[in-house]
């Protein structure tokens, strides 16, 4: 009889001691994972459609959208954001802000990712001021002056953050359904898309998302129609289109995650 107590109370330890090991080995895993989840800080910053113009939801455009969809992961801990989007801005106009506003400047040494629209209103700037008149010269040179600026605006947010990704979006043709005959600002925009991506590979950590292939509207179908992806303007993204941005930032971002990069 003592036997059998003897046996059954070492059967009980040996159960009692796989429970605790289970349960510490849970608890480790469990701390691991935690410990490998990221807190998002992201500093969005540009022009109108970081500002969210034209989202007919009032949901911020494509910041308030990545801010929901990063905090829908499992190892996302927290997002934050910082929107320095101003509509109307150019190139030259983004870089005087950062330089003179020392609580943009906080915001982007504390970010571990960091957005940019930007560019828009520089080839809009060209063509108001020379309406039909427009040479595709006259798009050059305005392309190699946002380059210049971009380089500077790049330089100086890697001054302030040696480490951040920095996520820069192309430009698109919000024309291709009222004015689909004017074929050459497709080659304009092409070409500025593929100077900026040239101007980006200079800077470690960069990274250019593509919009124009999302926001455009390329059916024959909708010629002379409104472009779905875009607002009541014709111009800025509404909230569908902004949410077509704002998956396209967040499939970068989720392998700069993966990776390591945003820490």
């Amino acid at each position: 009889m003592n036997k059998k107590k003897y046996w059954l109370a070492g059967i009980a330890i040996i159960i009692l001691a796989a429970i605790l090991t289970f349960y510490f080995i849970q608890k480790e895993q469990e701390r691991k994972r935690e410990e490998a989840r990221v807190s998002i800080n992201l500093v969005a910053m540009g022009d109108s459609l970081t500002e969210g113009s034209g989202d007919e939801e009032k949901d911020g455009g494509y910041v308030g959208i990545i801010k929901s969809k990063l905090a829908k992961r499992e190892d996302v801990r927290s997002v934050t954001t910082e929107n320095y989007g101003v509509g109307g801005n150019r190139v030259d106009q983004l870089l005087k802000r950062l330089d003179a506003q020392p609580d943009f400047q906080d915001d982007v040494k504390a970010a571990n990712a960091i957005s940019i629209t930007i560019g828009g209103n520089d080839v809009v700037k060209v063509i108001r001021s020379k309406l039909l008149d427009a040479k595709k010269s006259d798009f050059t040179k305005a392309n190699e002056k946002f380059d210049a600026n971009l380089t500077k605006l790049l330089d100086d947010i890697r001054d302030l953050n040696p480490d951040a990704p920095i996520y820069l979006f192309g430009i698109y043709n919000p024309y291709t359904t009222y004015f689909s005959e004017m074929k050459v600002l497709d080659d304009i925009i092409s070409e500025w898309n593929a100077s900026t991506k040239e101007t980006l590979a200079k800077v470690n950590d960069t990274h250019f998302i593509s919009v124009n292939k999302q926001l455009e509207e390329r059916a024959a179908t909708k010629e002379g129609k409104a472009n779905p992806n875009l607002s009541d303007d014709l111009f800025h993204p509404n909230h569908a289109g902004y949410q077509k941005m704002a998956d396209a930032l967040y499939k970068q971002m989720v392998t700069s995650i993966q990776n390591g990069n945003i820490e």
